[in-house]
Order: C-alpha cells, then sequence, then structure tokens
C-alpha cells in the first residue's frame, strides 16, 4: 500500500499556469516603483522636491554672482562696454563649493532615478529613450555635473539648471495622475487643469527670467534676476512699458520663443480647462464640511423642477433653527438654466450646494458627504407618468442609502401605498396617496378642511393679507399664521399651571388665557401614544407632551407677559374686522388728522384708537347672555342623553343599522394600513352589485336617481384605481360618524376598453356599505348624470397618472374637465386634486368676473412682498375646492424640526386611530345656536357639556362691506345680473339630456348647507356672491354667524355608542341644570351649577 501523497495547491498551480509568476528583478523593481501606488508617490513627490531646491540652489548662485570672470582666465579689457559681446561669461561662472556640492549630488540621483524608471518602462528601442524630451533634459541638466566630478576643470561649467522646473511639472502632473485614479474623485479633474495651467505659466516665466539673465550677462548692460522678472511679466501681460528691453540678438531671440511657445501652450490649457470647468458645473461640486459649518441635509431627486427646489427650500429655511444648517441636492439630472439661477439668489447663494450624482452609487454618496448628514430627504418629482416605477426607484434609494449610512435619519416620500412595507426603516415617511385620500375625504365631512390643513402646517407669520382693502384678507391671512407646536408641561408656562387637570377643562382655559388651541396629547412624552383630545379621562401630568395650535411658540416669547399681550391685541382686532367688517378698518384712519405733533401724547392717542377699535362690536350684545355652565373636572353633563337608541325614521324601508356592525376591515388593499374600527356590512355583498349602472339578480336599478338613496352621494372621479383610494373609505364610514348620515359613495373610473377594475379592489370595498363603482369619462354628461351628479353632495376629481408634458401643463385636462363640469353646474361643489400649486388659479376661471380679477393683481402684490403662499386668496382655495398634492410635502420639510407633525396629521384625517383618542367632525351653526353668541362661550359650552374642542370655523359669507370693499361689491352685482345669460344655453342642453335620461328635476338637488334652503344646481349664477375662507383658532370674542361650520375635536366614544352620542351636534344642547344671575353691583353674569342634578 502507498503511503498517502500530500496535498499540493492545484488552485495556486492553476493560478501560476494560466497567469505565470515573474521571478525577475526588474518586475519587483516595477511594483516597486510604479505599481505600488503609495510608494510610487512618495517617490515621485521626492523627485518634485529635488528638481524645485536645484532651480532654488540655481536662482541662490545667480544673485551671489559678482558679475567677474573667473580666475584661471584672463580678464579682457572690452568687458564692461555696452557694444561689446563677451561670449566666455556664457559658458563659465563662478561658483561655490557648497552650491556646486549640493548641485551634483541632487544630479547624481535625478540620472540614477531617471535612468531606472525608463529602464523600467521602456521595453522597446533604445533609439526611442534617447530621443525621449524628458530623458534629453535630464542630461543637460544634470550630466554636466556628474562629469565634472572626474574633470574638475568643468566646475565652473554653465549648467542651465533652470530647465529642472519642466521635469518638476512633468512628475507633477503624473503624480496627481495617480491620485486622480486612487481617490475616484471627479472634481480633481477641474485641479488638475488648473495646476497644469499655472505650472506652464510658472515655468514660461522662470524659464524666460533665467534665460534672459544668463544672457545679458555676455554685454555690458547686464540685469539681475528681478528685472528679468519684472521684464518677462511685462511683457507677456501685453503691457511694454519700453523702459528695459534686451539689446543683445540672443536674448530677443529667446523672447520671440517664448512668445512662440506660449501661445501653443496657453490657449490649449486654458480651452481645456474651460471644457473642464463647463462639465463641473454640469456635475456640480463635491461637499465638504472644511468652510466651518454646524450640519448639512441631504435632497436626493431623480428630477430637478424650479417650483419643488423652491418651496423645498423656503419652507425648510423659514425655521430659524435651520438657518445654519447647508443644503446639498443630489440629482442625477443636470441643472438647467431656471434652477441655476435660482441657486445663485444670494439668500442660497452660500447654504445649497449642487451635487450631480445618483444616490445608488457610493462614490456619488461619499462627494455629497451623506454619511455626516443630519438627515437625507429622499423626493420625487411631482409630474411623473409611472409612479409605481417612481416608488421603485424610492426603494433602491432608500436602501443604497441605509446600507451607505445606517445611522443618518431618512424622510421620503412616495406615491403609492402598497410601498410603504419596503421603506419601514424610514424615521418619517409622507404616503401621497394616503394623505390625499384622506383629506378628500374630510373635505367631503368638514368642507374646507384641506385648507385648513395646507395653511396649519404651512410656516407663516400672519403677516399675509394685512395690506388689503378687504377684511375677509385680513382675517382670513392673519389667523393662517397659526402653526402647530409641541412642548412638555414640566418646561410650560403655557400649561404649567394646570397640572392635575383634565385635558378639555385645560384647553378651555388655555385657549381663554393665552390664546393657545390644546388639540393632542402624548402621555409621558410618548409620541407613539400621541392622543386627539383624549377629554376628562385623561389629567395632565408634568411628564406628558402637548400639542397646540398658536402664533408663535412659547421658547419665542422673549418676554412672556408683552408677547402674549401682543398677540391677543392683533387677535382682538382680527376678530373685530371679522365682527363688523370694514368699519373696523375705517376706525384708526378718522382719527389721523387729530393727532397732536408731541410723541407722548401721539402714542396715547394710538392706544386709545386700539382700544376703541376692539371695543366697537360691544354695544351689539345684550345685556344678559343665556347660561352655559363652567368647565369643571367632573362628570360632564349627559342628562340630555338617552341610552336608548332613536327610533328610525330615516331610512326607506328596512333600517340599515341592523345590516351593518362595527369592525375592522376584514380586506385591505394593502400592506400597511392602520386598524380602523368601521362600519361594516354582516355579510359580504356580491361584486354584482358594486357594478352602479348594470343590473344583477339583486337589484334592478341602472343610474344613481333610481336607487332612492336616503343621503346624497359623494363622486369620486378618476382614471384608474389605486390601492389608496381606501384611505377614502376609511374616514367616510368610520364607526364615530352617524350611520343614518353614511353618504354613498360612487367611484367614476376612465378605463379602456380593455381593462377592468381589479377584483382584490372589489372585494375589499365590497365588505362597506353603499360604495358603486362604474365605468365612464368625467367629461362625459351621460356618465355624470348617470353617476348621479344632479344630486351629488360633492364631487372629487383625481389624476391617478400625469400627462408627459411640460411640467406646468401637467393638470391641464384636469382643469379643463374641471371647468366643463362647473359651467354644466354651477352650483355644484367640486373638490380638485391638481399637481402644481400654481395652477390653481385656472380652476373655475372666469374672465368676466372683475372679483377674480381683482384677487389675481392682489396675488401678484403678495408675491412681491415675499409671501410663500400668495393663491391662498384665490377663492376656490379658500373656500376649500382646490389643493395641491405637493403641499403635503411640506409635512416632511417641517418634520426635521416638529418630528411630531406627521403622526399627528394622520391622527386628524383619520389614517391612524388612537385608542381613547379623538376624532375630527363638524356641525353648522343654525339660527337657533346663535344664543352661544361667540366663539369663545362656545369653546366654553363644547368643554363643558361634552368635552369637544372646537379649532376653527369655515365662514361663507355675502360679498358686503363686512367682506369686501365697496367699489368690489357693485361690480359683482353688475356681474350676477349677466352670468345668468351666459349660462342659458348650457342649462337647457343639460336640462335636455336629463330629459331623455329620464331623469326628473326632483332628482336635482343640492343642499346649501349654510343658507338653510334646497337650491337647483342648475338654477342661478355659480355663487359669486358667496365668499367661503376657514378661520383658524378664532379668538374668543369672534361672533357666531349662522351657516358657520365649525371644525371640531371631539373626545373618545365607544364602538357601541349610539347615535345619539356620535351626533356632532351633541353638545349644542342646552343644559337644564344650569342658571344664570345678574350681579347688582357688577352688571356680570354668574353662572350657578346646580351639583344634585349632576
Amino acid at each position: 500500500m502507498c503511503p498517502p501523497q500530500p496535498k499540493r495547491p492545484i488552485r495556486k498551480n492553476y493560478a501560476r499556469m494560466q497567469y505565470g509568476e515573474k521571478k525577475s528583478i526588474k518586475h519587483k523593481l516595477q511594483q516597486w516603483f510604479i505599481e505600488n501606488p503609495r510608494i510610487s508617490a512618495r517617490i515621485r513627490s521626492c523627485n518634485v522636491l529635488i528638481k524645485l531646491l536645484t532651480c532654488i540652489l540655481y536662482c541662490c548662485r545667480v544673485a551671489n554672482d559678482e558679475r567677474l570672470y573667473p580666475e584661471p582666465f584672463p580678464f579682457t579689457e572690452d568687458a564692461g562696454k555696452d557694444d561689446v559681446t563677451l561670449y566666455q561669461y556664457l559658458l563659465w561662472v563662478d561658483f561655490e563649493f557648497n552650491v556646486w556640492f549640493a548641485q551634483t549630488m541632487f544630479a547624481l540621483i535625478s540620472m540614477v532615478y531617471t535612468i531606472l524608471v525608463f529602464y523600467l518602462s521602456y521595453s522597446g528601442s533604445v533609439i526611442r529613450l534617447l530621443i525621449n524630451i524628458h530623458f534629453l533634459l535630464e542630461l543637460v541638466t544634470s550630466f554636466p555635473f556628474i562629469l565634472s566630478i572626474f574633470i574638475p576643470s568643468l566646475t565652473n561649467l554653465y549648467v542651465p539648471v533652470f530647465l529642472n522646473c519642466w521635469l518638476a511639472k512633468g512628475a507633477l502632473q503624473a503624480m496627481m495622475n495617480d491620485l486622480n485614479r486612487k481617490s475616484f474623485i471627479s472634481s480633481s479633474a477641474l485641479f488638475r487643469q488648473l495646476l497644469l495651467l499655472f505650472s506652464v505659466l510658472a515655468c514660461l516665466i522662470f524659464t524666460g527670467m533665467c534665460s534672459i539673465e544668463h544672457l545679458q550677462r555676455a554685454r555690458g548692460k547686464r540685469i539681475d534676476l528681478f528685472t528679468s522678472f519684472y521684464f518677462v511679466m511685462v511683457t507677456f501681460s501685453t503691457v511694454g512699458y519700453g523702459d528695459w528691453y534686451p539689446d543683445y540678438w540672443a536674448s530677443q531671440l529667446c523672447v520671440v520663443i517664448l512668445i512662440c511657445v506660449a501661445l501653443g501652450l496657453i490657449p490649449k490649457q486654458l480651452d481645456e480647462l474651460g471644457q473642464t470647468w463647463s462639465e463641473r458645473q454640469k456635475s456640480g461640486t463635491d461637499f465638504s464640511g472644511w468652510n466651518g459649518v454646524d450640519s448639512h441635509v441631504v435632497v436626493t431627486i431623480t428630477t430637478l423642477e424650479v417650483e419643488f427646489i423652491r418651496d423645498f427650500l423656503e419652507e425648510f429655511y423659514a425655521h430659524p433653527e435651520n438657518q445654519r444648517i447647508q443644503v446639498v441636492l443630489l440629482s442625477p439630472a443636470e441643472l438647467d438654466n431656471q434652477t441655476r439661477m435660482l441657486l445663485k439668489i444670494p439668500l442660497w447663494n452660500n447654504r445649497v450646494h449642487y451635487v450631480r450624482g445618483s444616490s445608488l452609487r457610493d462614490e456619488d454618496l461619499e462627494r455629497a458627504n451623506v454619511a455626516t448628514s443630519k438627515a437625507c430627504f429622499i423626493l420625487s418629482a411631482r409630474h411623473v407618468n409611472r409612479k409605481v416605477a417612481t416608488d421603485e426607484h424610492t426603494i433602491l434609494r432608500s436602501w443604497a442609502i441605509k446600507d451607505f449610512a445606517p445611522s443618518v435619519r431618512q424622510y421620503v416620500q412616495i406615491f403609492r401605498a402598497e410601498t410603504k412595507m419596503h421603506i419601514e426603516h424610514a424615521e418619517v415617511l409622507i404616503c401621497e396617496d394616503e394623505f390625499k385620500y384622506a383629506l378628500l375625504a374630510n373635505n367631503c365631512i368638514c368642507p374646507g378642511i384641506s385648507t385648513f390643513i395646507t395653511l396649519l402646517m404651512h410656516t407663516s407669520r400672519g403677516e399675509e393679507g394685512q395690506k388689503s382693502t378687504e377684511p375677509w384678507h385680513k382675517v382670513y391671512g392673519f389667523h393662517s399664521g397659526n402653526e402647530m407646536y409641541q412642548i412638555k408641561v414640566q418646561d410650560s408656562k403655557f400649561f404649567g399651571e394646570y397640572v392635575g387637570k383634565s385635558f378639555s377643562s385645560t384647553s378651555f382655559h388655555a385657549h381663554k388665557e393665552y390664546g393657545i388651541g390644546l388639540i393632542a396629547v402624548s402621555p409621558d412624552g410618548d409620541t407613539s401614544k400621541m392622543k386627539l383630545n383624549p377629554g376628562q379621562s385623561h389629567i395632565i401630568q408634568p411628564t406628558d407632551t402637548v400639542y397646540y395650535m398658536g402664533l408663535t411658540n412659547e421658547e419665542s416669547l422673549n418676554d412672556f407677559r408683552k408677547g402674549i399681550q401682543s398677540q391677543q391685541k392683533r387677535a382682538n382686532v382680527a376678530s373685530t374686522i371679522a365682527n363688523i367688517g370694514s368699519v373696523a378698518v375705517d376706525v384708526p384712519r378718522s382719527d389721523k388728522n387729530d393727532l397732536p405733533n408731541r410723541k407722548k401724547k401721539r402714542k396715547k392717542e394710538k392706544a386709545a384708537d386700539e382700544i376703541n377699535l376692539i371695543e366697537v362690536g360691544e354695544h351689539i350684545q345684550s345685556s344678559r347672555r343665556p347660561s352655559i355652565a363652567m368647565v369643571t373636572e367632573g362628570k360632564i353633563d349627559s342628562s340630555s342623553d338617552s341610552d336608548q337608541e332613536e327610533i328610525c325614521d330615516k331610512c326607506r324601508g328596512p333600517c340599515i343599522q341592523h345590516k351593518l356592525q362595527r369592525t375592522y376591515p376584514q380586506v385591505r388593499t394593502y400592506i400597511g394600513t392602520s386598524n380602523t374600527v368601521c362600519h361594516m356590512m354582516k355579510e359580504k355583498r356580491s361584486l354584482c352589485c358594486l357594478k352602479l349602472d348594470e343590473k344583477c339578480a339583486h337589484k334592478s336599478a341602472t343610474s344613481a336617481h333610481e336607487y332612492q338613496w336616503r343621503n346624497r352621494p359623494i363622486i369620486l372621479a378618476a382614471d384608474r384605481t389605486s390601492s389608496g383610494m381606501y384611505n377614502l373609505i376609511i374616514p367616510l364610514r368610520a364607526y364615530y360618524r352617524p350611520v343614518h348620515d353614511l353618504h354613498p359613495i360612487i367611484l367614476l373610473l376612465e378605463l379602456e376598453e380593455q381593462d377592468s377594475l381589479n377584483e382584490a379592489f372589489l372585494d375589499a370595498i365590497s365588505y362597506f356599505p353603499d360604495i358603486y363603482w362604474m365605468k365612464g369619462k368625467i367629461g362625459n354628461l351621460d356618465c355624470l348624470l348617470k353617476a348621479g351628479v344632479s344630486s351629488a353632495e360633492h364631487v372629487v376629481v383625481v389624476k391617478e397618472t400625469a400627462v408627459m408634458a411640460e411640467e406646468h401643463t401637467a393638470d391641464c385636462s384636469t382643469i379643463i374637465t374641471v371647468q366643463k363640469i362647473h359651467r354644466m353646474f354651477p352650483r355644484l361643489r367640486m373638490i380638485t386634486e391638481l399637481t402644481h400649486a400654481t395652477n390653481m388659479r385656472f380652476v373655475q376661471f372666469n374672465p368676466h368676473n372683475a372679483y377674480s380679477l381683482a384677487q389675481s393683481r392682489f396675488e401678484k402684490k403678495e408675491r412681491k412682498r415675499g409671501s410663500h403662499m400668495p393663491f391662498m386668496f384665490r377663492l376656490p382655495f379658500a373656500q376649500g375646492g382646490v389643493f395641491s398634492a405637493n403641499m403635503l410635502d411640506r409635512l416632511l420639510y417641517q418634520a426635521i424640526i416638529k418630528p411630531f407633525v406627521v403622526d399627528l396629521v394622520r391622527l386628524l384625517l383619520g389614517i391612524d386611530q388612537q385608542s381613547n383618542g379623538g376624532y375630527l367632525t363638524s356641525f353648522v351653526i343654525t339660527s337657533e345656536d346663535l344664543w352661544i353668541r361667540n366663539y369663545g362661550r362656545l369653546y366654553q359650552k363644547l368643554c363643558s357639556s361634552v368635552a369637544d374642542i372646537p379649532i376653527g370655523i369655515f365662514r361663507t359669507k355675502k360679498m358686503d362691506t363686512k367682506t369686501v370693499s365697496l367699489d368690489l361689491q357693485e361690480q359683482c352685482k353688475d356681474f350676477e345680473s349677466t352670468e345668468m345669460g351666459r349660462n342659458k344655453d348650457m342649462y337647457d342642453h343639460v336640462k335636455n339630456r336629463m330629459r331623455s335620461l329620464n331623469i326628473k328635476d326632483s332628482h336635482t338637488f343640492n343642499w346649501i348647507y349654510n343658507r338653510g334652503y334646497m337650491s337647483s344646481v342648475l338654477e342661478g349664477s355659480d355663487e359669486k356672491g358667496l365668499i367661503s375662507y376657514v378661520i383658524i383658532n378664532p379668538a374668543q370674542d369672534l361672533e357666531l354667524e349662522s351657516g358657520d361650520i365649525v371644525y371640531v375635536i371631539r373626545s373618545p366614544i365607544r364602538k357601541d355608542a349610539t347615535n345619539a352620542r356620535i351626533n356632532p351636534r351633541r353638545g349644542l344642547r342646552r343644559s337644564k341644570n344650569v342658571s344664570e344671575t345678574i350681579d347688582s353691583q357688577n352688571q356680570v353674569p354668574t353662572i350657578v351649577i346646580d351639583e344634585n342634578i349632576l
């Protein structure tokens, strides 16, 4: 048996056989001098240093030269004459031993290194080596010194050592090439070009300076190095003073040669430098923190849009905390002219940096310095056609950044809800479909809430509209300055005194004392447990974090008392303007001519005028107001509620209550939806019953007017389905909506002929009551009439796919379609979603409306004043009829300063639910509710009775002196008289189509909820005589008006609560256990509560 053979390294042998193994000395030296980048760089650096030292030694030798002929040679008598040339002076110079020894040693080292490098790098013939310019220069500048070691008589031989500057330039260029290959930094190309240009200029100047100085040694007109340098600089700069010039033909020839060489080299270098600079401008720069900045954020975006970048910068730098933070734009797109001009604005020139590159490449992430950034915003352009593909790119970008810099916080914006499951690692995530559809749904429940949310999340100081002559501009613009803030209770002067009080009591007293609206709380500062209005069940603790609306945050008030008094005074003035209109605007102006010249008296008169302005409306109030219960810490008044469900007299046929149950949805359209209890069908509806315009075995109706619904439908018109539509259904079917107030939902989808609705989507909506769909185009009148537009509560228009066109024309089809529907149904309440906010001015555009044109002129003035939202005074936006999805991006931009803002908006819109938390709803103030008088008493009534918290008002007013100026009021009256004639043809056309479809006039109604009467959607003008706007967090003395819609955050209710408790108007009922007496001395009403009844 043979002994076992030792195992041989087979793989290593194979590698040797395939590639070979070089063991020669030449190969080892090549690895040492050339292939090893670190050692090669060090050797090249030493070579450059040696060449520079030889040039310095040459200058030292020239400076110490006494211009005498060397001793071993005879001195001629002609020396010193200007017209005599002594050629011996050109060949022999005076060398000190120390300088000669140093030059000789450096020459020996350089020669050995040059021969070694050329031996290792050249594998061809010796002739190629001998004709190489670098080798020839090395021979000229180094070999004479080596030869003088063996021939001492050649010690004083002149050697043009100054030519070593060209060798140093070549070695430096080779070294920069090696560094560029090692560092992967593209911007080093520009540095290399600059270094090459300056090195060529330096070599030309140094060569001319030394050569002319030496050539003039042969003449009597001798010069030193400085004079020669001066002459070369004057010559190259084309100035030519003529105070000195060379008189020797060799010197003159040298100048001509230098000029020719410069004309050949400099333009080439400048051209290459210009090309490199142009490429660098296109690719951006490399960001580094060497300039001493505190921190920076990185914004990655696929397409650069001017409006998109401007919105980000304006919102980001609107916060004082972000003023010292740099912004780095990382994008694969090239800067266009508009974006380049935007970044050159002095406000952002030194704070915004552009880096062209992809976030999928580590080299580009390194250039943007992502690893040390404070945060990374991952954004997408708005007018993209394929949003699913864009989200896929966003996922990869997020993963790449997480892989490159795991500790960097990510703020991600996506389009589709199904993408959320892949970006769960992001700290803040904004899904457009989720927020957009939830906002549209809440706009159907709370008219104008889209404008309310947009203004509340927009950074503003409340200065918009204050220069206007329109009273509603002043009120609307001032209250738009309210924002959301957070603070810990133990650190707050606002809420510190209310520790141990209930949440509703704290909210009321904080609004009464400081004018702020407390709406949410995080127990013990845990944001994951954030609750909207937990009501009486929550007691304020020092460790709680509370969230409130206010004109400014508490930390910004330098002088707390003066700051609060100033805010309350401004709020009272705005409330007075809202109460009495233009009279309040004119009050201060009437006393201007009566002011005395003294400064003290002028201040007193001005203060008196402001007091008079605020007190104008007080005489209107009666001496005695109806009673309202005090806000106490005990149990809220519930004596007016019945524990039994009221008898149903609203359903036509069997009550829908028996068919529904309150539970979680059984099927969802995407992963990542929150658990929300909704009104669900006990038995799943058949899919055939969901088709509105087709008969089936279970129904015979084929159009909306045949269904005989108890409530008017809500129509959603879109070009295709989206999983985000689930978020439109959830708020409209949430368990806290009164079951008899649920509106039917109709999905009008513009599907292609071969397309059909996804069965998974149909399966998800089949569990919800009164949801239907039909195929048709929104621009088709017959489809609209079949969908029930003549009796619709709201029509929501969205566009799921963008048109591949110029970015601002992406909304053109949506705008034209909405305009067409608006002309056919003037009183129809539509809600439109646009891609670009600037296109809002085209919604419901009417060139004959003088008031709309006046708003356009005012918008331009606001833009010149620096307003970030000049379109906020456009009537469609003010009334909540249009909003742009890119406004939701402001939530993402603010999240770096306000980390709570995204979670809070999700709770407000009903996207998320929190146990023992409240919800957003609204109710209408009728004439029977005017006994409450003002907003402060309404706040007290709701907090004391049902622990609800009002947050704002949606007000609709006629165009009178309380809203508009007198001139515009007259123009609007003339417009209304002529508008009916323009719409007559459209009116007749719609009526004819309705008759052909067998739709009777009894089906064409629309409830104008702020006027309290029924009106046809076809009759009359399009309500040009009405103005609607939101008032965020009104002051205490703002008087209520009939038709006001109050936004309220209701206290938590149980899942099994009765319809009476769910009714949002429950808190407006008069309490039977409260009486009111009048103090005979102070004439102040005193509220007395009967404790036995409570």
